[in-house]
């Protein structure tokens, strides 16, 4: 008895031991399969980063050749509405339901009349007109509704049908207008197409797409000035390797020598396709500069600016040599002479080859006024033209730089004026409102040139009226310099 239990005892002990190795072998290779799963998911998630970043970056080298291979210019008929309003959806409205039929009960056989039948039947057949009299009060207002609900519908859909028809032919004669203005080179229409042309601009997702353009008819030219990314736009990342060890990630950066060299492509890229839009949108332009900006904050003052990065002058029989999509980008604008930032990464800033806030403005050949005046003029007896160059010459005088503008199309300002002195810089443009406004505006300037000291100038002071000095909807420090530019308007 007793060697039996040993026995049993053994065999239990042995029998333990192999479950307790058997599982502990399954968990062993449960465990090696879950860190083989692991590092197989951690690898795909690398493999999938690394995929997304090389497409990014293919993105970003590829802006100009895929901005190519769309066509620049814009059909304007295709832009013609005709679009038809739909028809009118009155649901289940539109037919009336069936009145309701009277159906009288049968009449009882003549010698069914003995027993009662006849008196049963007054009985139905008076219940029975009773519920066709109710169904028919019923319908009866049923359809009243319906009827006004139709008539609602159909007011409200006549409404907006007429709306939309005449907001499709404001829009259909608006573009007759500006393409009609197109054709014979009106500012205002070609500035408004090439506005079209360069807010489709094929750019890549985020790079921003804002472009400000200014069109002169003098010389056919357009003056450009567009926003380029920031330096953020590269991928400081050059690629992820999952390690096992630790069950990571492991970030590879990209070298500061790639980024700049990649940022650099992708200014000049950018630059290049909106030249191209511009010159293949409209045949007739003839000169085309450009400027690239970005918006950045001034380590110095902590202020955002927006400084130049790039700019660019060129004429059509130049950029007609140019085959862009075999061009190498920087040095492409190398060729073009384009003043273009040493280390655009550091927002190293250039002076643009021409102040885009000026070339709104179509400025008139200089006339010298004050040299037909005697010491006292009566300011009050110049004509419109001689006094916007008064006023100017006034501002010249105080070392201001200045010009008169066209007598239209110069949304009201008669005269532009600019000061370039790094501290204070600032451009102004005048709206003299009045003869006797007008003159305020002369006292201010006045202040500023101290040989002007004209009697009739400081009595009219007193009468203050209208006279404007705009200043802008944006503060914008330009690198070199360093001129102001402010636009708004306040009341001398």
């Amino acid at each position: 008895m007793g060697r039996g239990q040993s026995e049993y005892s053994v065999w239990h002990r042995q029998e333990a031991l192999r479950l307790q190795r058997q599982s502990a072998a399954a968990e062993e290779t449960a465990e090696r399969q879950r860190r083989l799963r692991e590092t197989e998911d951690g690898k795909a998630t690398a493999q999938r980063l690394n995929e997304d970043l090389s497409a990014q970056v293919g993105r970003l080298e590829s802006i100009l050749r895929r901005g190519l291979d769309r066509e620049a210019a814009i059909d304007l008929n295709t832009l013609v509405r005709g679009d038809e309003f739909p028809p009118l959806d009155l649901g289940s409205d539109p037919v009336a339901a069936s009145p309701p039929a009277w159906k009288a009960p049968p009449e009882p056989a003549a010698f069914t009349g003995l027993f009662g039948a006849r008196t049963r039947y007054e009985q139905r057949l008076a219940a029975a007109r009773d519920a066709f009299e109710r169904a028919q009060v019923d319908y009866d207002r049923a359809e009243e509704a319906r009827q006004e609900r139709v008539h609602e519908q159909t007011a409200r859909y006549e409404a907006a049908r007429r709306a939309h028809e005449d907001e499709v032919a404001r829009h259909n004669r608006r573009l007759a207008e500006l393409a009609s203005g197109l054709r014979n080179r009106d500012r205002e229409s070609v500035q408004w197409y090439l506005e079209l042309t360069l807010s489709r601009t094929f750019l890549p997702e985020g790079v921003p797409h804002v472009a400000e353009l200014a069109y002169s008819p003098q010389g056919e030219q357009a003056v450009v000035r567009f926003e380029l990314p920031s330096v953020e736009v590269i991928p400081p990342v050059d690629s992820y390797t999952y390690v096992a060890t630790t069950s990571t990630l492991r970030e590879k950066k990209r070298p500061m020598a790639e980024i700049a060299q990649l940022y650099r492509s992708v200014v000049s890229q950018i630059t290049l396709l909106y030249m191209r839009d511009v010159f293949e949108s409209d045949p007739e332009l003839d000169n085309v500069e450009l400027a690239g900006h970005v918006r950045s904050v001034n380590p110095a003052t902590g202020q955002w600016e927006y400084p130049c990065l790039v700019s660019v002058a060129t004429d059509r029989a130049t950029y007609s040599t140019l085959s862009l999509h075999d061009v190498r980008p920087d040095v492409c604008l190398h060729h073009l002479n384009a003043l273009v930032s040493r280390h655009p990464h550091h927002v190293e800033a250039v002076t643009p080859i021409r102040d885009f806030d000026l070339a709104r403005y179509s400025f008139v050949e200089n006339v010298d006024v004050v040299a037909g005046l005697d010491s006292r003029p009566d300011l009050t007896k110049m004509s419109p033209t001689e006094f916007e160059h008064f006023v100017r010459q006034l501002f010249e005088a105080s070392g201001l730089e200045g010009w008169t503008t066209q007598r239209s199309g110069d949304d009201g300002v008669d005269a532009v004026v600019i000061n370039r002195d790094p501290l204070v810089g600032a451009s102004l443009s005048s709206k003299p409102k009045g003869i006797w406004g007008s003159l305020v505006l002369v006292t201010f300037a006045s202040s500023l040139a101290p040989w002007t000291r004209s009697a009739p100038v400081a009595e009219s002071s007193s009468r203050r009226r209208g006279s404007r000095v705009d200043a802008g909807p944006r503060h914008r420090r330009t690198a070199g310099s360093s001129s102001l530019t402010a636009r708004g308007s306040g009341t001398w």
